[in-house]
């Protein structure tokens, strides 16, 4: 061995196996494994509750029937001679207006140049565009209808009816009188429910609802179930949620929707003259050319030859609009924390 002075021994230290593999392999991105917090398109509600309606202009006119003039009873027995008693109706209209929401994001050549497999810059690039775009429209329709002020029926935990987390509360009955009420003055019944997240992990406990599916063949209030017990077409449960925090500042993630409400109402599947909904998404379709969907969005690429890099812009016109308030109901703290 060559003798080294800064040795102990006077020797210079012989290189360990594990020196070796290191200096033979370099670390690399997995190309089965990556890590991505990506929610999924079932999180998020604005879509289920809402009529969707493409549009060929920005704004426009829509026509209303009041139907107070089509329910009254108003025949008579006309009188031998004499006319037929007259009957008519007025004509309402309301408006929407589409704004277009907007994101760009870029890709560098010099981050096409310096990127490794597994890494995606194209399909990375549409799935951040793709879930800023869902959370604002979700963050739009919570803001706007899951919330006291809006609908015609509303009620309270607490003061109207024991919270669904309180041992003696009946959700099922409680939902009942909730629709008959609305059917009572639309002829409509719900075909939609919509829950924050807390209100369905109390059902799932609730003895009133244990109890009745405990003979089911799973025995465990699935979604599915939920919709068959209520009687609605579709049980959501909202778990959407944004990052309320500034870029450089901690994350602070929320619920988009209060966890602890409820939104029953009738929602028509599709757009059609003389067909009531309680919300619509006015989709700009007319604004969007080329590959634009039938609500008014689409996301495109181009070149930008100065700036060395691909864009990629994801383009949203539309307008939710409440259109009849009393084809909604409202339940605000329908589980109250702490309470039993």
């Amino acid at each position: 061995m060559k003798r080294n002075a800064l040795h102990p021994r006077g020797y210079q230290r012989t290189a360990k196996v594990n020196d070796v593999q290191g200096q033979l392999h370099i670390d690399r991105y997995l190309t089965n494994f990556s890590v991505m917090f990506r929610q999924a398109p079932s999180m998020f509600v604005s879509g289920t509750a809402s009529t969707p309606i493409p549009v060929m202009n920005e704004s426009d006119k829509y026509t209303i029937y009041p139907r107070g003039y089509f329910w009254r009873d108003e025949a008579k027995v006309r009188p031998l001679g004499g006319r037929p008693a007259q009957v008519g109706y007025k004509v309402e209209s309301g408006n929407y207006n589409a704004e277009e929401w907007a994101l760009e994001t870029t890709i560098d050549d010099r981050q096409r140049a310096n990127t490794d497999a597994p890494i995606n810059l194209e399909e990375n690039a549409t799935i951040l565009l793709e879930q800023k775009q869902m959370i604002r429209e979700d963050r739009i329709w919570a803001s706007e209808f899951f919330k006291t002020g809006v609908w015609t029926h509303e009620e309270i935990g607490g003061t109207d009816f024991d919270p669904f987390n309180d041992a003696a509360s009946t959700p099922i009955s409680i939902i009942d009188g909730q629709k008959t009420m609305m059917a009572q003055s639309t002829g409509f019944m719900p075909n939609k429910m919509v829950v924050g997240a807390n209100v369905k992990d109390a059902l799932r406990s609730n003895a009133d609802i244990t109890d009745r599916i405990k003979y089911t063949q799973t025995g465990v209030a699935t979604d599915a179930i939920l919709a068959m017990l209520f009687e609605v077409d579709s049980f959501s449960v909202a778990r959407s949620v944004y990052n309320a925090a500034d870029e450089g500042e901690d994350d602070d993630f929320e619920f988009i929707v209060d966890p602890n409400g409820i939104w029953l109402g009738y929602v028509a599947p599709t757009a059609g003259l003389n067909v009531p909904t309680s919300i619509a998404r006015f989709g700009w379709t007319g604004f969007l050319g080329g590959a634009a969907n039938n609500i008014g969005g689409v996301i495109t690429r181009g070149r930008d030859d100065r700036a060395y890099s691909d864009w990629f812009h994801s383009r949203n016109a539309y307008d939710y609009k409440l259109v009849s308030p009393d084809l909604g109901i409202y339940i605000s703290n329908a589980v109250i924390p702490n309470s039993n």
